[in-house]
Protein backbone atom coordinates (compact mmCIF):
# COMPACT_ATOMS: atom_id res chain seq x y z
CA UNK A 1 0.00 0.00 0.00
CA UNK A 2 1.23 2.99 -0.78
CA UNK A 3 0.77 5.35 2.15
CA UNK A 4 3.03 6.16 5.63
CA UNK A 5 1.80 6.67 8.61
CA UNK A 6 2.82 8.32 12.07
CA UNK A 7 1.56 8.78 15.91
CA UNK A 8 2.57 11.46 18.64
CA UNK A 9 1.06 12.26 21.65
CA UNK A 10 1.82 15.86 21.98
CA UNK A 11 -0.48 16.28 24.82
CA UNK A 12 -2.09 14.34 27.98
CA UNK A 13 -4.09 11.54 26.51
CA UNK A 14 -4.18 12.88 22.84
CA UNK A 15 -2.99 11.32 20.34
CA UNK A 16 -2.61 12.52 16.53
CA UNK A 17 -2.48 9.71 13.96
CA UNK A 18 -0.99 11.14 10.21
CA UNK A 19 -1.74 9.31 7.26
CA UNK A 20 0.07 10.17 4.41
CA UNK A 21 -1.90 9.47 1.62
CA UNK A 22 0.75 9.95 -1.12
CA UNK A 23 -1.28 12.04 -3.55
CA UNK A 24 -2.69 8.91 -4.29
CA UNK A 25 -6.86 10.87 -3.69
CA UNK A 26 -8.57 13.95 -4.21
CA UNK A 27 -9.86 14.44 -0.52
CA UNK A 28 -8.36 14.51 2.86
CA UNK A 29 -10.12 13.60 6.07
CA UNK A 30 -8.95 15.16 9.17
CA UNK A 31 -11.30 13.21 12.65
CA UNK A 32 -11.57 13.80 16.35
CA UNK A 33 -12.76 11.09 18.42
CA UNK A 34 -13.42 12.04 22.12
CA UNK A 35 -13.55 8.86 24.06
CA UNK A 36 -15.73 8.28 27.68
CA UNK A 37 -16.60 5.93 30.17
CA UNK A 38 -20.31 4.49 28.73
CA UNK A 39 -22.65 5.08 31.36
CA UNK A 40 -25.11 7.65 33.20
CA UNK A 41 -24.02 10.47 31.11
CA UNK A 42 -24.26 8.73 27.71
CA UNK A 43 -27.74 10.72 26.97
CA UNK A 44 -26.39 14.15 27.24
CA UNK A 45 -22.72 13.35 25.47
CA UNK A 46 -24.63 11.74 22.32
CA UNK A 47 -26.13 15.29 21.94
CA UNK A 48 -22.62 16.98 21.81
CA UNK A 49 -21.99 16.36 18.46
CA UNK A 50 -25.19 17.14 17.22
CA UNK A 51 -24.86 20.27 18.88
CA UNK A 52 -21.10 21.60 17.48
CA UNK A 53 -21.27 20.23 13.93
CA UNK A 54 -23.99 22.76 13.06
CA UNK A 55 -22.56 25.95 13.86
CA UNK A 56 -19.42 27.91 16.26
CA UNK A 57 -19.18 31.24 17.85
CA UNK A 58 -17.32 32.59 14.56
CA UNK A 59 -20.23 30.67 11.89
CA UNK A 60 -23.34 31.72 13.95
CA UNK A 61 -25.99 30.22 11.62
CA UNK A 62 -26.70 27.54 9.22
CA UNK A 63 -26.28 29.96 5.85
CA UNK A 64 -23.32 31.17 7.57
CA UNK A 65 -22.03 27.83 7.84
CA UNK A 66 -22.63 26.49 4.67
CA UNK A 67 -21.26 29.29 3.03
CA UNK A 68 -17.88 28.62 4.39
CA UNK A 69 -18.04 25.35 3.56
CA UNK A 70 -18.79 26.20 0.37
CA UNK A 71 -15.96 28.52 0.25
CA UNK A 72 -13.45 25.39 0.89
CA UNK A 73 -14.66 23.76 -2.42
CA UNK A 74 -17.67 21.76 -0.79
CA UNK A 75 -15.81 20.62 2.50
CA UNK A 76 -18.55 18.71 4.58
CA UNK A 77 -18.85 18.09 8.33
CA UNK A 78 -19.98 14.86 9.79
CA UNK A 79 -21.03 13.87 13.54
CA UNK A 80 -21.98 11.21 15.29
CA UNK A 81 -21.60 9.02 18.58
CA UNK A 82 -20.48 5.21 18.97
CA UNK A 83 -19.65 2.17 21.48
CA UNK A 84 -16.43 0.80 21.49
CA UNK A 85 -16.46 -1.70 24.17
CA UNK A 86 -18.07 0.48 27.68
CA UNK A 87 -16.46 3.15 25.75
CA UNK A 88 -18.87 6.10 24.41
CA UNK A 89 -16.96 7.37 21.51
CA UNK A 90 -18.11 11.27 20.18
CA UNK A 91 -16.76 11.79 16.78
CA UNK A 92 -16.14 14.72 15.05
CA UNK A 93 -14.67 15.12 10.71
CA UNK A 94 -14.56 17.37 8.14
CA UNK A 95 -13.70 16.18 4.79
CA UNK A 96 -12.01 18.63 2.39
CA UNK A 97 -10.46 18.64 -1.20
CA UNK A 98 -6.66 18.13 -1.00
CA UNK A 99 -4.22 21.05 -1.12
CA UNK A 100 -3.01 20.43 -4.50
CA UNK A 101 -6.32 21.08 -6.06
CA UNK A 102 -7.22 24.43 -5.07
CA UNK A 103 -6.61 27.38 -7.47
CA UNK A 104 -4.44 29.39 -6.05
CA UNK A 105 -2.06 27.54 -3.50
CA UNK A 106 -4.53 27.80 -1.03
CA UNK A 107 -3.89 25.47 2.37
CA UNK A 108 -7.45 24.22 2.30
CA UNK A 109 -6.35 21.39 4.71
CA UNK A 110 -5.39 24.10 6.85
CA UNK A 111 -8.60 26.02 6.92
CA UNK A 112 -10.84 23.01 7.40
CA UNK A 113 -8.76 22.11 10.59
CA UNK A 114 -9.10 25.43 11.81
CA UNK A 115 -13.63 25.16 10.93
CA UNK A 116 -13.15 21.62 12.78
CA UNK A 117 -11.27 22.85 16.12
CA UNK A 118 -13.47 26.10 15.97
CA UNK A 119 -16.75 23.35 15.90
CA UNK A 120 -15.11 21.72 18.87
CA UNK A 121 -13.61 23.85 21.25
CA UNK A 122 -15.68 27.44 20.31
CA UNK A 123 -19.01 26.52 19.97
CA UNK A 124 -21.80 28.84 19.34
CA UNK A 125 -22.91 29.49 22.87
CA UNK A 126 -25.30 32.29 24.52
CA UNK A 127 -24.79 33.27 28.09
CA UNK A 128 -22.10 30.12 27.88
CA UNK A 129 -24.68 27.85 27.42
CA UNK A 130 -25.71 26.46 24.50
CA UNK A 131 -28.87 27.98 22.82
CA UNK A 132 -32.15 25.95 24.67
CA UNK A 133 -33.74 26.10 20.57
CA UNK A 134 -30.74 24.34 19.46
CA UNK A 135 -30.46 21.73 22.51
CA UNK A 136 -34.37 20.54 22.04
CA UNK A 137 -33.89 20.03 18.08
CA UNK A 138 -30.87 18.09 18.75
CA UNK A 139 -33.04 16.29 21.48
CA UNK A 140 -36.20 15.91 18.80
CA UNK A 141 -33.58 14.46 16.59
CA UNK A 142 -31.77 12.11 18.40
CA UNK A 143 -35.41 10.79 19.79
CA UNK A 144 -36.08 10.21 16.51
CA UNK A 145 -33.19 8.58 15.57
CA UNK A 146 -33.36 5.80 18.41
CA UNK A 147 -37.71 5.19 17.09
CA UNK A 148 -36.16 4.58 13.76
CA UNK A 149 -33.64 1.97 15.00
CA UNK A 150 -36.08 0.29 17.14
CA UNK A 151 -38.51 0.18 14.39
CA UNK A 152 -35.66 -1.91 11.96
CA UNK A 153 -36.35 -5.37 13.73
CA UNK A 154 -33.54 -6.66 12.55
CA UNK A 155 -31.48 -3.97 14.90
CA UNK A 156 -34.13 -4.14 17.80
CA UNK A 157 -33.74 -7.73 17.96
CA UNK A 158 -29.91 -7.55 18.29
CA UNK A 159 -29.64 -5.41 20.77
CA UNK A 160 -32.62 -6.64 22.73
CA UNK A 161 -30.39 -9.73 22.62
CA UNK A 162 -27.00 -7.85 23.63
CA UNK A 163 -29.11 -6.09 26.51
CA UNK A 164 -30.14 -9.31 27.99
CA UNK A 165 -26.93 -11.13 27.95
CA UNK A 166 -25.12 -8.22 29.24
CA UNK A 167 -27.94 -7.02 32.15
CA UNK A 168 -24.99 -6.75 34.35
CA UNK A 169 -22.94 -5.44 32.69
CA UNK A 170 -21.86 -1.56 31.11
CA UNK A 171 -22.01 -2.85 27.86
CA UNK A 172 -25.74 -3.05 27.55
CA UNK A 173 -26.28 0.42 27.44
CA UNK A 174 -27.50 1.90 24.53
CA UNK A 175 -24.33 3.88 22.63
CA UNK A 176 -27.36 7.21 22.91
CA UNK A 177 -28.66 7.02 26.07
CA UNK A 178 -32.31 6.31 26.60
CA UNK A 179 -35.09 8.28 25.80
CA UNK A 180 -36.01 9.35 28.95
CA UNK A 181 -32.80 11.08 29.81
CA UNK A 182 -32.64 12.91 26.69
CA UNK A 183 -35.67 13.96 27.50
CA UNK A 184 -34.70 15.44 31.13
CA UNK A 185 -31.05 17.14 29.16
CA UNK A 186 -30.72 20.92 29.65
CA UNK A 187 -28.75 23.91 27.67
CA UNK A 188 -26.37 23.46 31.27
CA UNK A 189 -25.72 20.16 31.25
CA UNK A 190 -24.94 19.42 27.94
CA UNK A 191 -22.62 22.67 28.16
CA UNK A 192 -21.23 20.95 31.40
CA UNK A 193 -20.94 17.77 29.24
CA UNK A 194 -19.10 19.36 26.35
CA UNK A 195 -16.33 21.25 28.87
CA UNK A 196 -16.23 17.48 30.43
CA UNK A 197 -15.25 15.85 27.05
CA UNK A 198 -12.62 18.63 26.62
CA UNK A 199 -11.16 17.92 29.59
CA UNK A 200 -11.27 14.39 30.66
CA UNK A 201 -11.63 11.99 27.72
CA UNK A 202 -8.80 10.03 25.77
CA UNK A 203 -8.84 11.75 22.46
CA UNK A 204 -7.33 11.01 18.96
CA UNK A 205 -7.02 13.16 15.52
CA UNK A 206 -6.86 11.21 12.55
CA UNK A 207 -5.14 13.21 9.71
CA UNK A 208 -5.68 11.51 6.15
CA UNK A 209 -4.44 13.43 3.25
CA UNK A 210 -1.64 14.09 1.13
CA UNK A 211 -1.37 17.61 3.49
CA UNK A 212 1.23 19.35 6.00
CA UNK A 213 0.51 16.87 8.73
CA UNK A 214 3.03 18.83 10.76
CA UNK A 215 1.54 22.25 10.77
CA UNK A 216 -1.96 20.74 11.28
CA UNK A 217 -0.91 18.84 14.41
CA UNK A 218 0.33 22.04 15.87
CA UNK A 219 -2.87 23.82 15.34
CA UNK A 220 -4.32 21.09 17.23
CA UNK A 221 -1.95 21.23 19.78
CA UNK A 222 -2.13 24.84 20.37
CA UNK A 223 -6.06 24.33 21.16
CA UNK A 224 -5.52 21.89 23.68
CA UNK A 225 -3.02 23.91 25.42
CA UNK A 226 -5.09 26.29 27.00
CA UNK A 227 -7.17 22.58 28.18
CA UNK A 228 -6.51 21.60 31.83
CA UNK A 229 -6.28 17.59 31.34
CA UNK A 230 -4.50 16.18 34.64
CA UNK A 231 -7.40 14.13 35.40
CA UNK A 232 -8.47 11.94 32.38
CA UNK A 233 -11.33 9.63 32.82
CA UNK A 234 -10.86 6.04 33.19
CA UNK A 235 -11.68 3.82 30.57
CA UNK A 236 -12.32 0.32 31.14
CA UNK A 237 -13.91 -3.03 29.52
CA UNK A 238 -15.49 -5.76 31.30
CA UNK A 239 -14.97 -9.08 30.02
CA UNK A 240 -16.76 -12.24 30.27
CA UNK A 241 -14.75 -15.45 29.36
CA UNK A 242 -17.28 -17.84 29.70
CA UNK A 243 -21.23 -18.11 30.05
CA UNK A 244 -23.19 -19.99 32.66
CA UNK A 245 -26.22 -21.63 32.01
CA UNK A 246 -27.80 -20.43 28.37
CA UNK A 247 -30.73 -18.40 28.84
CA UNK A 248 -33.58 -18.25 26.26
CA UNK A 249 -35.74 -15.38 26.05
CA UNK A 250 -38.68 -15.27 23.85
CA UNK A 251 -41.16 -12.23 22.59
CA UNK A 252 -43.33 -11.42 19.97
CA UNK A 253 -44.04 -8.41 17.90
CA UNK A 254 -46.46 -7.41 14.65
CA UNK A 255 -43.48 -8.79 12.51
CA UNK A 256 -43.69 -11.49 9.62
CA UNK A 257 -40.37 -12.65 9.82
CA UNK A 258 -38.76 -13.95 12.89
CA UNK A 259 -35.32 -12.74 14.44
CA UNK A 260 -33.14 -15.17 16.04
CA UNK A 261 -30.48 -13.78 17.93
CA UNK A 262 -27.52 -16.03 19.41
CA UNK A 263 -25.10 -13.96 21.72
CA UNK A 264 -21.98 -15.99 22.34
CA UNK A 265 -18.94 -15.48 25.04
CA UNK A 266 -15.47 -15.79 22.83
CA UNK A 267 -13.31 -16.72 25.71
CA UNK A 268 -11.03 -13.70 25.64
CA UNK A 269 -9.49 -11.39 28.89
CA UNK A 270 -9.29 -8.77 27.00
CA UNK A 271 -9.47 -7.58 23.55
CA UNK A 272 -5.85 -8.28 22.67
CA UNK A 273 -5.73 -12.29 23.77
CA UNK A 274 -6.08 -14.47 20.95
CA UNK A 275 -8.25 -11.94 18.85
CA UNK A 276 -6.75 -13.00 15.13
CA UNK A 277 -7.30 -17.04 15.88
CA UNK A 278 -10.89 -16.05 17.36
CA UNK A 279 -11.41 -13.38 13.66
CA UNK A 280 -10.78 -16.50 11.55
CA UNK A 281 -13.11 -19.11 13.57
CA UNK A 282 -15.91 -16.94 13.46
CA UNK A 283 -15.72 -16.21 10.07
CA UNK A 284 -15.51 -19.88 8.91
CA UNK A 285 -18.48 -19.92 11.23
CA UNK A 286 -20.74 -17.32 9.60
CA UNK A 287 -18.52 -14.73 8.19
CA UNK A 288 -18.43 -14.92 4.16
CA UNK A 289 -20.41 -17.05 1.14
CA UNK A 290 -18.06 -19.99 1.88
CA UNK A 291 -19.24 -20.03 5.52
CA UNK A 292 -21.15 -22.61 7.45
CA UNK A 293 -23.74 -20.65 8.72
CA UNK A 294 -24.20 -19.80 5.21
CA UNK A 295 -23.73 -22.87 3.30
CA UNK A 296 -25.25 -25.44 5.44
CA UNK A 297 -27.90 -23.73 7.80
CA UNK A 298 -29.19 -21.38 4.94
CA UNK A 299 -28.37 -23.08 1.56
CA UNK A 300 -28.67 -26.86 2.52
CA UNK A 301 -31.20 -26.82 5.34
CA UNK A 302 -32.93 -23.70 4.05
CA UNK A 303 -33.81 -23.28 8.01
CA UNK A 304 -33.18 -19.12 7.56
CA UNK A 305 -33.23 -16.09 4.90
CA UNK A 306 -30.18 -14.89 6.10
CA UNK A 307 -27.85 -16.22 8.97
CA UNK A 308 -24.58 -14.98 10.08
CA UNK A 309 -22.21 -14.05 12.61
CA UNK A 310 -19.91 -11.12 13.44
CA UNK A 311 -16.92 -11.02 16.27
CA UNK A 312 -17.10 -7.91 18.73
CA UNK A 313 -13.44 -8.29 19.51
CA UNK A 314 -13.94 -4.88 21.98
CA UNK A 315 -15.80 -6.71 24.11
CA UNK A 316 -15.29 -10.40 23.27
CA UNK A 317 -18.33 -11.55 21.64
CA UNK A 318 -19.75 -13.51 19.05
CA UNK A 319 -23.26 -12.41 17.70
CA UNK A 320 -24.63 -14.95 15.43
CA UNK A 321 -28.18 -13.25 13.57
CA UNK A 322 -30.90 -15.34 11.43
CA UNK A 323 -33.92 -14.40 10.03
CA UNK A 324 -36.50 -17.50 9.86
CA UNK A 325 -40.23 -18.76 10.27
CA UNK A 326 -41.52 -19.18 13.91
CA UNK A 327 -41.42 -22.71 13.43
CA UNK A 328 -38.36 -23.07 12.84
CA UNK A 329 -37.02 -21.83 16.15
CA UNK A 330 -35.46 -24.53 17.42
CA UNK A 331 -34.28 -26.70 14.38
CA UNK A 332 -32.23 -23.66 13.35
CA UNK A 333 -30.79 -22.65 16.79
CA UNK A 334 -30.31 -26.78 17.36
CA UNK A 335 -28.04 -26.26 13.36
CA UNK A 336 -26.21 -22.87 14.46
CA UNK A 337 -24.65 -24.83 17.30
CA UNK A 338 -23.54 -28.05 15.32
CA UNK A 339 -22.09 -25.72 12.79
CA UNK A 340 -20.17 -24.26 16.24
CA UNK A 341 -19.80 -27.88 17.48
CA UNK A 342 -18.08 -28.92 13.80
CA UNK A 343 -15.38 -26.31 14.14
CA UNK A 344 -14.57 -27.13 17.74
CA UNK A 345 -13.90 -31.14 16.66
CA UNK A 346 -12.24 -29.82 13.62
CA UNK A 347 -14.40 -30.87 11.10
CA UNK A 348 -14.19 -27.94 8.47
CA UNK A 349 -12.12 -28.29 5.21
CA UNK A 350 -8.85 -26.65 4.04
CA UNK A 351 -10.73 -25.05 1.25
CA UNK A 352 -13.16 -23.18 4.37
CA UNK A 353 -10.41 -22.29 5.91
CA UNK A 354 -7.94 -21.52 2.83
CA UNK A 355 -11.29 -19.13 1.62
CA UNK A 356 -11.45 -17.78 5.35
CA UNK A 357 -7.77 -16.34 5.10
CA UNK A 358 -7.88 -15.28 1.49
CA UNK A 359 -11.20 -13.27 2.28
CA UNK A 360 -10.27 -11.79 5.56
CA UNK A 361 -6.91 -10.44 4.15
CA UNK A 362 -8.94 -9.41 1.02
CA UNK A 363 -10.92 -7.15 2.98
CA UNK A 364 -7.77 -6.15 4.97
CA UNK A 365 -6.03 -4.58 2.03
CA UNK A 366 -9.05 -2.78 0.90
CA UNK A 367 -8.81 -0.49 3.34
CA UNK A 368 -5.87 1.66 1.81
CA UNK A 369 -8.40 1.74 -1.53
CA UNK A 370 -10.46 4.72 -0.20
CA UNK A 371 -9.50 7.55 2.65
CA UNK A 372 -12.66 7.26 4.13
CA UNK A 373 -10.97 3.24 4.76
CA UNK A 374 -7.79 4.29 5.62
CA UNK A 375 -9.38 6.85 8.56
CA UNK A 376 -11.73 4.31 9.51
CA UNK A 377 -9.01 1.82 10.28
CA UNK A 378 -6.96 4.22 12.39
CA UNK A 379 -9.60 5.95 14.15
CA UNK A 380 -10.75 2.25 15.27
CA UNK A 381 -7.87 1.23 16.98
CA UNK A 382 -7.93 4.51 19.27
CA UNK A 383 -8.02 2.32 22.69
CA UNK A 384 -5.98 -0.45 21.78
CA UNK A 385 -2.51 -0.10 23.26
CA UNK A 386 -0.51 0.12 19.90
CA UNK A 387 -1.67 0.61 16.23
CA UNK A 388 -1.03 -1.75 13.48
CA UNK A 389 -0.97 -1.22 9.99
CA UNK A 390 -3.72 -3.34 7.80
CA UNK A 391 -0.21 -5.29 6.21
CA UNK A 392 0.62 -6.32 9.46
CA UNK A 393 -2.87 -7.49 10.35
CA UNK A 394 -3.32 -9.22 7.29
CA UNK A 395 -0.01 -10.88 8.26
CA UNK A 396 -1.45 -11.76 11.71
CA UNK A 397 -4.52 -13.44 10.32
CA UNK A 398 -2.03 -15.08 7.61
CA UNK A 399 -0.05 -16.84 10.38
CA UNK A 400 -3.25 -18.17 12.51
CA UNK A 401 -3.17 -22.20 11.78
CA UNK A 402 -6.24 -24.77 11.72
CA UNK A 403 -5.27 -25.80 15.51
CA UNK A 404 -5.42 -22.40 17.03
CA UNK A 405 -8.91 -22.01 14.96
CA UNK A 406 -10.04 -25.34 16.62
CA UNK A 407 -8.38 -23.71 20.28
CA UNK A 408 -10.56 -20.64 19.36
CA UNK A 409 -13.84 -22.40 19.01
CA UNK A 410 -13.27 -24.94 21.87
CA UNK A 411 -13.50 -21.62 24.22
CA UNK A 412 -16.61 -20.09 22.87
CA UNK A 413 -19.86 -21.00 24.85
CA UNK A 414 -23.63 -19.80 24.14
CA UNK A 415 -25.01 -17.30 27.03
CA UNK A 416 -28.50 -16.33 25.23
CA UNK A 417 -30.75 -16.93 22.74
CA UNK A 418 -33.48 -14.81 21.86
CA UNK A 419 -35.93 -15.57 19.82
CA UNK A 420 -38.35 -12.48 18.09
CA UNK A 421 -41.13 -13.86 17.02
CA UNK A 422 -43.35 -12.37 14.28
CA UNK A 423 -47.38 -12.30 14.90
CA UNK A 424 -47.47 -11.98 10.76
CA UNK A 425 -49.57 -9.04 10.89
CA UNK A 426 -46.97 -6.01 9.61
CA UNK A 427 -44.17 -6.86 6.59
CA UNK A 428 -40.62 -6.27 7.22
CA UNK A 429 -37.48 -6.44 6.08
CA UNK A 430 -35.30 -9.86 5.78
Amino acid sequence: MNYSFALSSPVNGLDICSVDTKSNFKVAIITANFALPLGKDAAVNALIPGLLKRTCRKYPTLTEMNKHLASLYGAMVAAGVSKDGESQVITLRITALEDRFSLSEEKISEKATELLLDLIFDPNLTDGKFCETDVEREKRLMIEQIESELNDKRYYALKRCTEIMCENEVYALSRSGEIEDIKAVTPESVTEAWKNMLKSAKVYFGITGSMNAESITEQIKEKFSSIDRSALATLHTEFVTSAKEPRKVREELPVKQGKLVMGMRAGMTDCEDNYAAIKVMCDIFGGGVYSKLFNNVREKMSLCYYCSAAFNRAKGLIMVQSGIENENEQKATDAILQQLEDIKNGSFTEDEFDSSIKGLTNLIYGVGDTPEGLDRWYGGQMLDSEIMTPEEYAELISAVTREQVIAAAQNVTLDTVYMLAGTGTQDDEE
